[in-house]
Formats: C-alpha cells, structure tokens, sequence
C-alpha cells in the first residue's frame, strides 16, 4: 500500500465499519474505506480509486476525499492553526497536514498560504509538509542546457528575483527584470534556461529564449491582442514601460522591437496614437 497516493483498490470484504480494500493481487494486505466514504451502490468486488493515509492511531485508511497534493508533489496549502508541535495545513482530508517546526524556515502564521512540499516522515510513517523545498530537489544542473524549454515552479522570493524549481528537479532563479507580470509561490510557468551556475548548482531562468528567435516568438501576442481588441491598440513606442506591461509581458524594448518586426511584415500600422492590422491591401504605412 502506497500511503500518501491514489490507488486503484478492490474491495475484498464488507462489514459493520465500511469495507477492507486489497490491491486484488496480495488479499492479505487489506486497508480499511469507512463505510461514510463508500459512493452508493458499492460492493465487494467492485473497483475504486482512493488516497491512502494514516488515522489517528497511524492505521492506514483509505478515503474517497481528494487531497489537494500526493506524497512528492507541491502546493499551496492555508495554515488553519499553530501549536506547540507545529502548524496544520488544510489539504482537503478530514484530518489536517502537520507541517513540523523543523521544516519551517520562519514560523507560518494561521490564515496565510505557503508553498510545501508532502514527504514521509521516516520516523513516523506519517505524511508531513516541508518548506525546506531545497533537500528536494537536488538535480545537477549540468545536465540541463542553454535555451532548454522547461516548466518552473515559483518558490519564494530573493534578494534579486525569484527563488524557482526547475522540472520538479533543479533549482533555479528568474531575475526581477525578466519578471514583467505578477507572480506568486506555486505559479507554474514555462521558461528557457539562459544561464547555468555550476558551483551553486542552479539554473538562471527566462520567459523567452536567448537570441532573436526569442524575441520574435512574442509576435503571436501581439497579432492576438490586436484581433481581440477589434485591429487596434493605443500602444507605440512612445507609450511608457507601465502602459505597455498593462497588455504584455514584455519590456518596452522587446515590444518597440517587436511591432518593428511586425511592421516590417506588413502585419500592423504604426500611427501616432497606437497600432492597429494592416489591411490586405494596405500599402500606407507610418513608422
């Protein structure tokens, strides 16, 4: 029995309490469903997906409640309360997610939010929560390469951007000017590696790709917010940084290059109050 994940179980035999689930395979390794969390109709032979856990006297029980992350997963769980042993996380289960004093970088306070991670307490057998993400994930970065296309999970914030993990394997940063929308610990994001760190064993992290290529992939938004907004944007190069980052996520350079490009594709018209598509025929152009 995988405790902490989902499971395909069968049950094997009904009582008075609910029912003892097996694998199908290993009948003697049986875990108990509480007959409350058994769906209608239900009966011994019939198949169900249910999340493992542990009850209060460290049983494993099985349960048809959908948690909010597995063993090995992230999320952004709300602290409900704070004890003497620890704070416990609202994950979804009846019974709250412990996330211990040690795994806690700075003391949670009740209300608020953290990105953790659900691991199994060697000691215990219990499912915990850390915020000491870093012993997690500890790939070497050196199997990654400049350009490479990856998903990144924000972390928490840095001196000079955001702490990120890279493929649920690496850790990283994106810099705070490579940041142009608001972003929060758990948002997820696809990136490309621009700088690899070898003696910290971290990855620097960007939006787009290094290069022209890079730049050019941001076209579509721009051809897109056009089409939507009905041909036109109140947007050129003399719009400010705060005006163009209302619309893109791009800086005020990368954008002036961009409707440059588009521009030089005969896809928009530059006029002195914005841009808007060009027509088919369209041959009157204003840089």
């Amino acid at each position: 029995m995988n405790i902490g994940k989902h499971q395909l179980l069968t049950a094997e035999k009904e009582t008075e309490f609910g029912f003892y689930l097996s694998d199908g395979r290993n009948h003697r390794e049986t875990v108990l469903l509480p007959k409350k969390f058994a769906p209608a109709g239900f009966k011994e032979g019939d198949e169900l997906e249910v999340f493992l856990s542990l009850d209060s006297e460290d049983r494993p029980v099985a349960t048809t409640q959908k948690p909010k992350a597995e063993v090995g997963t992230l999320a952004v769980l709300r602290v409900k309360e704070t004890t003497k042993i620890g704070a416990f996380l609202d994950w979804g289960l009846d019974k709250d997610l412990l996330l211990p004093f040690r795994e806690q970088p700075q003391r949670v306070e009740a209300g608020r939010s953290y990105l953790v991670r659900l691991y199994i307490d060697e000691k215990t057998g219990r499912i915990v929560a850390s915020r000491r993400l870093s012993r997690f994930y500890t790939g070497d970065v050196r199997e990654l390469v400049p350009n490479q296309e990856v998903k990144f999970t924000v972390w928490d914030k840095a001196r000079l951007g955001w702490r990120v993990i890279i493929d649920d394997k690496y850790i990283g940063i994106i810099y705070d000017n490579e940041l142009f929308r608001a972003v929060k610990p758990g948002d997820r994001f696809t990136g490309f590696v621009h700088c690899i760190r070898e003696e910290e064993n971290r990855a620097d992290i960007r939006f787009r790709p290094d290069g022209f290529d890079g730049v050019a992939a941001g076209k579509p938004a721009i051809l897109d917010a056009l089409e939507d907004a009905g041909g036109f944007l109140p947007l050129n190069s003399k719009s400010s940084v705060e005006e163009i980052q209302a619309s893109f996520s791009f800086s005020k350079r990368v954008f002036k290059q961009l409707i440059g490009m588009l521009y030089k594709e005969r896809k928009i018209v530059i006029t002195d109050d914005g841009i808007r598509l060009a027509d088919a025929n369209q041959t009157e152009e204003k840089p």
